[in-house]
């Protein structure tokens, strides 16, 4: 008996252990190196907070099932029982009463309707947070991308000034040079080291952001991509038009207001009489006799007509009137400022690289010979390479600028719709 109980519990503990490791079983991992199509797929579909956001919708489509309700019927009863007199009838009488109340004025279809009103701005609401979200999921990436192609730019700086070291210490070693410039090329080499530090540093922060952003724990994303511009800006005009009817944030607004002329149409068929029929029988005793009977009720609104019901739905309307005017105006001034800024962030990303990037080879090359011919010193030397770190740099900020106002742009023009999650 002892060892039957002994196998039964060790079954039962292998069994629930196995049951355990399936529920406790991790969804597969993202793959490290993600574009940005991938990154705002992984937001709609595996991102917890998107999961989270949407599972608010079947809270609201509860609604509908008692939206489509019918009111109870009630049972009533009540017995009569002679106290003093003559008995003209019965001395005790049972009676029982089932009253329907009928819903004969729209009440229920409007309830209905007001259900899948308040579905779809529920929904509408889902859509504009995930925007926001979709925003930000493109502002890290661009800013990933941007840390990364700077830590790319300064390992080669790195490299490049640690061969112009090796340069200066054999121009040192055959007295060509002063102990100075081998001096100043090894401060200037390790200070370089410890900005290539900083930059994985920065590469690390801005990939724990976006898988933070995605909701992916223990997970450091290598962004694939360009920051080059995707073309020309279109008008405003254009852009304004498109985002009066595809904003999420507008077309949220807009189902409220639906939301709230149901609530009107609502409060308004509730302030009409809900007839009701009612059936039952009366019992007699010592007489034994039984009698059915059928009647008909109505409410006489005589004082209350849903008057303050139909006063709050009424200013409900209003209310969401006017704000869906608020709305179109912040709208319109967004877009308009994030359109400006696009169009001088990209002419200021034009200029540079016509005016300043296209002659960095050429300022490095001559550096690097006026030094060897010795025409020029270390620090003319050491001048050109921080000059030209400093421009690559500035024009990877400038790249970054420009996509960032891009993201900004898509988003004020309810540009940035995301993949339908399953």
């Amino acid at each position: 008996m002892k060892r039957f109980i002994s196998t039964t519990m060790l079954w039962l503990t292998l069994g629930s252990g196995g049951a355990w490791a399936q529920a406790t079983e991790t969804p597969p991992r993202p793959p490290t190196n993600i574009t940005l199509e991938q990154a705002l797929e992984l937001l709609a579909t595996n991102s917890p907070w998107a999961t989270a956001e949407r599972a608010r919708v079947a809270v609201t489509e509860a609604d509908r099932v008692t939206a489509g309700l019918l009111p109870n019927p009630s049972l009533s009863y009540s017995s009569q029982i002679l106290a003093t007199g003559v008995n003209t009838g019965s001395a005790i009488t049972h009676q029982f009463t089932v009253e329907q109340p009928l819903l004969l004025f729209g009440q229920r279809g409007a309830k209905r309707a007001l259900a899948d009103r308040s579905v779809a701005a529920e929904q509408a609401r889902v859509k504009a947070s995930l925007a926001e979200r979709a925003l930000s999921v493109r502002e890290a990436f661009a800013s990933l991308l941007a840390s990364q192609e700077e830590l790319r730019v300064l390992e080669e700086m790195s490299q490049d000034l640690g061969r112009v070291e090796k340069v200066v210490k054999g121009r040192a070693a055959a007295g060509d040079s002063s102990r100075y410039d081998v001096e100043r090329i090894e401060v200037e080499s390790r200070t370089m080291e410890v900005e290539v530090m900083n930059a994985r540093a920065n590469v690390d922060d801005a990939s724990g952001k976006l898988a933070g952003l995605l909701g992916i724990p223990d997970w450091n994303p290598h962004a694939e991509g360009t920051l080059r511009s995707s073309g020309a800006v279109p008008p405003l005009e254009t852009l304004w038009e498109t985002s009066r009817h595809q904003r999420p944030s507008l077309v949220a607004a807009r189902e409220r207001q639906e939301v709230a002329r149901g609530g009107l149409t609502v409060a308004r068929r509730e302030s009409l009489p809900i007839p009701s029929i009612a059936a039952g029988l009366l019992f007699t005793r010592h007489e034994k006799s039984t009698l059915g009977y059928v009647g008909v009720g109505l409410p006489l609104p005589l004082f209350d007509r849903n008057q303050g019901a139909i006063s709050r739905a009424s200013a409900e309307v209003d209310a969401e009137s006017r704000a869906m005017d608020a709305e179109l105006a912040e709208a319109n001034a967004e877009l308009s400022r994030a359109h400006a800024v696009l169009l001088k962030r990209t002419e200021a990303l034009a200029r540079l690289e016509k005016d300043v990037v296209e002659r960095l080879p050429t300022v490095r090359r001559m550096a690097e010979d006026a030094y060897r011919e010795g025409r020029g010193g270390i620090l003319e030397l050491l001048d050109a390479f921080r000059s030209l770190k400093d421009m690559r740099v500035l024009h990877l900020q400038q790249s970054e600028a420009v996509k960032q106002a891009e993201a900004a742009v898509l988003f004020a023009a309810g540009l940035d719709s995301l993949p339908t999650a399953p």
